[in-house]
């Protein structure tokens, strides 16, 4: 919000300063509102200008391209610092950030679980296992030797004692396989494996992070705690980052000053300390 004013700048010493008064010469005097009047030198600069925040207007421009979907604040309203004020289409960015979330959740489970080992549960069955595949084995080792005697004493048949020598070779292989199994559960696990798994999880939060970059760049939020000066895009309105499109323009209305444009045929008149005086038409009195 700018207004347009006139500024008489006086050559006397005195501190810039912005009282909103109406300035007029009359016999070196400045007849003010109330009847109070105060001194006016004769020779002095007339220059237009603009009221405008102390901390200059600043226009929030896009960095992506897209639709805007939502315009929380209009012109004159109050913002803080970090408010947002519009934002962009990312319904697509969310759906991924959703995704991203979720393979996180999964590679950390994966890593806790490589690191807690197995469960108790998992364990006493593999043991179970193990007893059940010993407990085959001498058995089958126990058939093989009463088959072999049998078959010295020419009672059993040649093809008995194969088919016991099978039957105990089978046995004993299970039982090494099951035993090698219970060895993988209760044994920690491998440094490069854990490695492995904490690589996998560390590039599935870089994934989430990026996306959240991505989805920050279609939230335009104030940088400073002001007012709404202007609003250039509404709902609706496509915006491009190539040319950067302005959408809202910021300032901090609670400290203002005047920006007036001096002749440069008067520079050489103004200097520090000068005291001056302004008017505006949207301020009479």
């Amino acid at each position: 919000m700018k207004w347009k004013i006139s500024v008489a700048v006086a050559l006397t010493a005195a501190l810039f300063a912005t009282p909103l008064l109406s300035i007029s010469q009359s016999n070196g005097q400045d007849v003010r509102p109330g009847g109070v009047t105060a001194n006016v030198p004769a020779r002095s600069i007339a220059a237009s200008g603009l009221v405008e925040p102390a901390s200059e207007a600043r226009q929030l421009e896009a960095t992506v391209v897209g639709r805007i979907i939502k315009l929380n604040l209009d012109e004159g309203d109050r913002v803080a610092a970090g408010e947002v004020i519009a934002e962009i289409e990312n319904a697509d960015l969310k759906a991924q950030l959703a995704r991203a979330i979720a393979t996180v959740a999964a590679r950390n489970n994966e890593l806790i679980r490589l690191k807690t080992g197995a469960r108790k549960q998992e364990i006493e069955e593999a043991r179970a296992t193990v007893r059940e595949a010993e407990a085959i084995a001498v058995l089958a080792q126990s058939n093989f030797e009463r088959q072999r005697a049998l078959a010295d004493r020419q009672i059993a048949a040649k093809e008995t004692v194969e088919k016991a020598i099978a039957d105990r070779d089978a046995a004993e292989a299970r039982q090494a396989l099951v035993g090698e199994r219970l060895s993988l559960l209760i044994a920690p696990p491998r440094q490069e494996d854990v490695q492995i798994a904490q690589a996998n999880l560390q590039a599935a939060e870089a994934s989430v992070a990026e996306i959240e970059a991505q989805i920050e760049k279609t939230i335009v939020r104030s940088p400073l705690e002001g007012t709404i000066l202007k609003v250039f895009r509404r709902p609706g309105e496509t915006v491009s980052n190539l040319p950067p499109t302005a959408i809202v323009a910021v300032g901090d209305t609670s400290r203002l000053r005047v920006r007036a444009d001096v002749d440069e045929t008067n520079v050489a008149q103004v200097a520090i300390g000068q005291t001056v005086w302004v008017s505006a038409d949207a301020f009479r009195g």
